[in-house]
């Protein structure tokens, strides 16, 4: 049952359903259902990847692994070794922060990517910079 706890005939049936399941005194799951990110969102964050690559000369897995590297809250450590975070498990304020992350890092690098932005504006010639590097990628 998912349920909208902002929405006060929801919140009521929580409420009531809730209660009911204290009564029963079993097993049960609650959980948080956090906002999922956009195929669009997912989307520019390859083509943040992807303009990396070609401004370095990396394949997109190499870019994707070496920022993951240099990005501190994309690693992290378990029992002594060091993991990199799946961009695939982020949400999606996780996945702002790591654009966010890219797009600054790749500036100090003397590197610019567009904004979200300027890539909806400007993405018929990104997209083409991008298809006429493929081969590189």
């Amino acid at each position: 049952m998912i349920l909208d706890l902002t929405n006060s005939l929801d919140k009521k049936k929580a409420e009531t359903y809730f209660s009911k399941l204290l009564d029963t005194q079993k097993k049960i799951e609650l959980k948080e259902i956090k906002a999922k990110r956009s195929v669009k969102h997912n989307a520019y964050l390859h083509v943040c990847i992807t303009l990396f690559a070609i401004e370095f000369g990396y394949t997109i897995e190499e870019a994707k692994t070496l920022l993951k590297r240099d990005c501190e809250f994309m690693r992290y450590e378990k029992n002594g070794i060091v993991f990199l975070k799946a961009t695939r498990k982020m949400l999606s304020d996780e996945l702002s922060k790591f654009i966010e992350w890219i797009r600054n890092y790749s500036s100090k690098q003397g590197c610019y990517i567009p904004t979200s932005e300027e890539y909806k504006e400007n993405h018929y010639s990104i997209d083409k910079h991008i298809s006429n590097n493929k081969q590189y990628l």
